[in-house]
């Protein structure tokens, strides 16, 4: 049963993508679909109709952010599960933004003796985001449901799993397991009400980061400082974010019918300093 809140958009979506995104902006207050319930409430980053350059500076915040925490260092260990040893490693990112922590976990790989390459995707590319010797951006929307199949390397998902509904989420679990390709997800919140609190510094945290964010844009600065409504933004998305994340437990109720005894499943939390309950992550991988 579901119980929906719907707010109706009479935008026209111009490929298959932004339909899937124009599905993704109905909103509904309790999502009890294939047995999950979870609030999933009004996020400004995923509309269709979100100006582009506030998109620009949200997830350019988001990847400052994961800079300054050190989140990159922990995801790059659990990353080494699902990479031989020795080999070149490639990734394909979805739901990249304005490239997340991919670029520093290169760099972590790289350190550990990794011969790594990106490439990053979303359904609305930023390619002049994340500049990085071996990164790679596609032009092109990607559905994170659908990948094309010539899409080669290590499905990756920072901090975005959470946007999907179950339905959706499980289809991109699904896709990976049908095409047994290593998928590695990670979120960077606990999804809690207790999370929820902890956003309360996020507008101060937008206002002593955003000088950091690279490459430097203008609009960073204006859109913070001079007309400040994205610390107010941020904070909006920051609280629903929290409350929308699937716990491991959740993350198993997607697993359970992807079963093959040629595919794994990982699921867990990842202990941080500071971080009580640790972060939910998923890893799922064919066998080698």
């Amino acid at each position: 049963m579901i119980l929906r809140e719907q707010q109706e958009r009479g935008y026209k979506a111009q490929t298959h993508d932004s339909a899937k995104a124009q599905e993704d902006s109905v909103h509904y207050f309790i999502v009890d679909s294939i047995g999950m319930r979870r609030l999933h409430l009004f996020e400004f980053g995923d509309q269709p109709w979100f100006p582009r350059l506030l998109r620009d500076v949200e997830t350019a915040y988001l990847a400052t952010a994961y800079r300054f925490i050190g989140l990159s260092r922990l995801w790059a260990e659990k990353i080494l599960a699902v990479l031989a040893a020795g080999e070149p490693a490639e990734f394909l990112d979805l739901c990249s933004g304005s490239g997340g922590p991919m670029p520093l976990i290169l760099d972590e790989l790289a350190a550990r003796g990794y011969k790594a390459h990106a490439t990053l995707t979303d359904l609305y590319p930023n390619p002049k985001s994340a500049p990085h010797p071996r990164v790679t951006w596609l032009k092109e929307p990607v559905d994170a449901t659908q990948v094309a199949p010539n899409l080669a390397g290590v499905r990756t998902m920072f901090s975005a799993f959470h946007h999907f509904r179950p339905l959706r989420a499980k289809a991109i679990l699904a896709d990976a397991f049908n095409k047994r390709r290593a998928i590695c997800i990670f979120e960077s919140g606990l999804g809690s009400l207790r999370a929820a609190f902890v956003t309360l510094l996020i507008p101060v945290n937008v206002l002593l980061l955003m000088p950091f964010a690279r490459p430097f844009r203008w609009s960073y600065f204006a859109f913070t400082y001079l007309i400040p409504i994205m610390p107010l933004i941020i904070f909006s998305d920051g609280i629903v974010s929290a409350l929308r994340i699937y716990s491991p437990e959740q993350m198993q109720e997607l697993t359970k019918d992807l079963q093959a005894a040629d595919y794994a499943w990982e699921i867990g939390r990842i202990r941080a300093r500071g971080i009580p309950d640790g972060l939910p992550y998923l890893i799922g991988m064919p066998s080698r």
